[in-house]
């Protein structure tokens, strides 16, 4: 491609300006006696890897910095160090002290930290780019206009990783290329400048650094360039012919990264381009030797320059992976070598997340090899190192896809409790197995736990509350399932009340969650067309039909797929319930600990052939064992604050029987105020029923949604999005006087279909809100069915004498049982509803 042809590519006036400007810069540019031996001090740390000896070389220069530009590097640096080490609230320091200057006084800088403080912000929040993104396309607009060729390509090279990251591949290449050429111009405009007259560079665009820039790019555009060829695989017969230009790509990186000066960026060059040789690998149906021979060349010579760098951090991620290519390879007894001698350079560096993911790998290596209690230590000792907030990556500036945290960091907890139930399975003495399900159960309780906390985005300070173990409320009428999916099975650990139980299922994961998606895309599925279509009716005409006595005693003819959830349903009965039937006889109420795909599914609509699961039990679900401070059971009062939305409004469809649903909620409560309704359900209207009066119930009939991204989660009000975090300094108002919220109801609220992450924010919206219980469904249910199910289950709970869990039973058993309730007779109308927390 012609570079003039590349979008921004400087012309010939622009190129002048530029070659002029270096010569004023370099030649002009001294440094004191002072600074200058800090300078390189922290220069040469910085590109070793030694970032906290670089950062108090720059603290010593930045106390003798005369110029403003001298003073930039040196934050700049600073900022760069700090991000490296995941001290982001430093960096964050530095940076706001830096960019005022770098605005005012040197627009260059002022790109550079800008760019630097898109890094920082996607590397905190990784899921959420938008703040990240807007940053670097504003350093890009400032770094076209000023043109400097070395800071342009820098930008780009960040832009372009974004772009990556959001699926604009095509985009990001072109990106890639661009900031290519640009540092061809700066080469070929520096060899002009230098030719006859040694010139004194800063740290910042020297050759070494240049280098490193160039080899990150190249390393950059081969990822792009496989994750393009991938998706368009399918149209090629032969594979290999898919991924010509990443076999490209890959080799001119690979040449790049043997000319750099900064050896510690040119060991995680080498070891990001191995991954990416394997990865393409395992693309290929059969295996390429040149592929081969790169991975190790490339291994090989990161383990060269670690040697010779002697930083401990190098080493460790050296070998490690050493030992992760002979796993690979089935070279057991190296991998353990390396493995172990990973661990040995991990240990100096006291950083947890090495420790954790070599821990993993030595555990899986002897789990190989059949040593399971080797094998126990070793994932034991990873789960103990773990930190799953924030787990830093070694990638060094390279684009960095994150997995989802449950691809990232469930499989350490889960491979952990599969050895520990496979123990107690083979172990004859009931003394000896309680510990190890106890164990077991401990181990996914903790990943559960980082689940939720990474949901939320939780400080780790906000989840060491006060806990009450769930199993300090059972009576000999609860039990608590605990169900754990397998690749290779269903574990199922019943907690009675004096007893921890293991059933062994041999279904494998893959088939239960092909059997739930069945049960379930019936099951959201409104069961009659013509209730479908009416359901666009006028709001004037449907609010005339919202009393379950207008319409629920009319049947209605349900459709032939309407009735294809019924046969999963009996599958997932057999499956989750039947091999526990001995255990519940004398139980009536079952607490649901849900895990993974198991938070979708409405476990009242299980079927045993002749009843649903709810005519036999009250059921609950909590999201894990431990209940906060807030959530233990206290006496029900009477107060009841009623609010939510009838009317279409932020592009959601009206809610006509909300009204109906709300008044008539509020008759059942003689000390109920008015429903804050419409216009005057807003978050202060809220915020001031709940500071002039304490209330034992909050009740909301508006549109609630769930989402894998907590930013997307939120519950409607009139002008305005009810957050996970609004609807917590809500709460806390309660809380605050004493008295927190014994139930929050959420009547219209949709959990995104299928979406195990979404369900999270359902599972946990108890939690979260810091109150005692939830109800809340996993669908939209139709508009006019709510209020029967809700009206019921607060009829219900005007006994005293019944839980939370029955009141909710009674509530749907009425749905199928009652003549005056045949219409909603379809678990479509009642199973969606769920209670979630404390079930008393």
């Amino acid at each position: 491609m012609n570079p003039k042809q590349i979008k921004g590519y400087p012309n010939c006036d622009m190129i002048r300006r530029f070659l002029c400007l270096l010569l004023i810069n370099l030649f002009t540019l001294s440094w004191n006696s002072t600074i200058a031996q800090p300078l390189e001090r922290a220069t040469q740390a910085f590109q070793q890897g030694y970032y906290e000896q670089a950062i108090k070389q720059w603290q010593i220069a930045l106390a003798h910095s005369p110029t403003a530009q001298q003073r930039l590097q040196v934050e700049l640096g600073l900022v760069q160090a700090y991000r490296r080490l995941g001290a982001y609230d430093k960096a964050i320091k530095v940076l706001n002290q830096a960019l005022p200057l770098a605005k005012s006084t040197d627009t260059i800088y002022y790109v550079l930290l800008l760019n630097e403080q898109s890094k920082l912000s996607f590397s905190q929040e990784p899921t959420k780019p938008k703040k990240a993104i807007s940053l670097v396309t504003t350093a890009l607009q400032l770094a076209r206009n000023t043109y400097h060729p070395w800071v342009l390509a820098s930008v780009l090279n960040h832009w372009s990783n974004m772009l990556t990251v959001q699926g604009d591949y095509e985009s990001a290449l072109n990106g890639y290329r661009e900031a290519l050429n640009h540092l061809q111009v700066y080469q070929r405009a520096v060899n002009a400048a230098t030719s006859s007259t040694p010139i004194p560079f800063s740290p910042l665009f020297s050759p070494s650094a240049t280098a490193t820039l160039y080899g990150k790019i190249l390393i950059n555009q081969a990822r792009t360039t496989l994750l393009v060829e991938s998706d368009n695989a399918f149209q090629y017969t032969d594979p290999q012919q898919a991924f010509q230009g990443s076999m490209t790509a890959l080799t001119t990186a690979w040449q790049a990264t043997q000319q750099w000066g900064d050896i510690y960026s040119q060991i995680f060059g080498l070891l990001a381009l191995s991954q990416l040789a394997q990865q393409l690998q395992a693309q290929l149906a059969k295996p390429i030797t040149q592929l081969n021979q790169l991975t190790d060349q490339a291994l090989k010579l990161a383990q060269t320059l670690a040697q010779q760098l002697a930083h401990p951090t190098a080493k460790a991620y050296v070998y490690g992976y050493l030992g992760k290519r002979y796993e690979q390879t089935h070279h057991d007894e190296e991998a353990l070598a390396f493995t172990r001698q990973a661990l040995f350079f991990a240990q100096q560096t006291q950083t947890k997340s090495l420790l954790y993911y070599w821990q993993w790998q030595l555990g899986r290596l002897l789990k190989a090899q059949g040593d399971r209690l080797g094998a126990i230590n070793a994932y034991q000792q990873a789960v103990a190192n773990l930190t799953p907030i924030r787990l830093p990556v070694a990638t060094m500036g390279y684009i960095n896809l994150e997995e989802g945290f449950r691809e990232r960091v469930a499989p350490v907890y889960f491979e952990l409790a599969d050895l520990l139930l496979q123990e107690s399975h083979s172990t004859h003495s009931s003394t000896q197995r309680q510990p190890l399900l106890q164990q077991a159960r401990n181990t996914i309780e903790l990943f559960k736990q980082a689940e939720l906390q990474d949901y939320f985005q939780w400080d780790c300070a906000d989840t060491q509350t006060s806990c009450t173990e769930v199993e300090q409320l059972l009576d000999p009428h609860t039990a608590i399932l605990y169900p754990i999916p397998l690749p290779d099975r269903l574990e199922l650990l019943l907690n009675l009340p004096h007893n921890l139980v293991q059933i062994t299922v041999p279904i494998k994961e893959s088939i239960l969650r092909d059997t739930i998606a069945t049960f379930l895309s019936p099951l959201r599925q409104h069961p009659n067309p013509e209730e479908r279509a009416r359901s666009s009716d006028s709001p004037a005409t449907r609010t005339t039909i919202c009393k379950p006595s207008t319409r629920g005693s009319i049947a209605q003819n349900l459709t032939d797929s309407a009735q294809t959830f019924l046969k999963p349903a009996q599958i997932l009965y057999r499956w989750l319930i039947e091999p526990l039937a001995k255990y519940l006889d004398n139980i009536d109420t079952l607490v649901i600990v849900p895990e993974g795909v198991l938070y979708t599914i409405p476990f009242a609509a299980l079927h045993d052939g002749q009843q649903f699961l709810i005519q036999k039990y009250a059921l609950a679900s909590v999201p894990s064992l431990c209940l906060s401070q807030s959530q233990l059971n206290r006496p029900f009062s009477r107060r009841i604050l009623l609010g939510g939305l009838s009317k279409s409004v932020q592009g959601f469809s009206a809610l006509p029987c909300a009204e109906y649903e709300l008044k008539t909620v509020q008759a059942l409560f003689k000390t109920a105020p008015q429903p804050l309704l419409n216009e005057k359900f807003t978050f202060p209207a809220l915020q001031r029923s709940l500071n002039q009066t304490t209330y034992s119930t909050v009740h909301i009939a508006s549109h609630g949604q769930f989402s894998a991204n907590l930013d997307n989660t939120f519950i409607l009000t009139y002008d305005n999005k009810l957050t996970m975090d609004k609807l917590k300094r809500l709460m806390n108002l309660t809380t605050i006087q004493g008295k927190p919220v014994d139930l929050l109801t959420l009547s219209a609220c949709e959990t995104a279909v299928g979406n195990e992450r979404a369900a999270l924010g359902l599972a946990g919206v108890a939690l979260r809100a810091g109150v005692k219980s939830a109800v809340a469904s996993l669908w939209q249910v139709d508009d006019e069915a709510t209020p029967a199910v809700i009206i019921e289950f607060y009829s219900q709970l005007q006994n005293l004498s019944l839980s939370k869990a029955k009141a909710l039973q009674q509530a749907q058993i009425r749905m199928l049982t009652d003549k005056n309730y045949v219409r909603y007779q379809h678990p479509y109308y009642w199973s969606a509803f769920l209670l979630i927390g404390n079930w008393l």
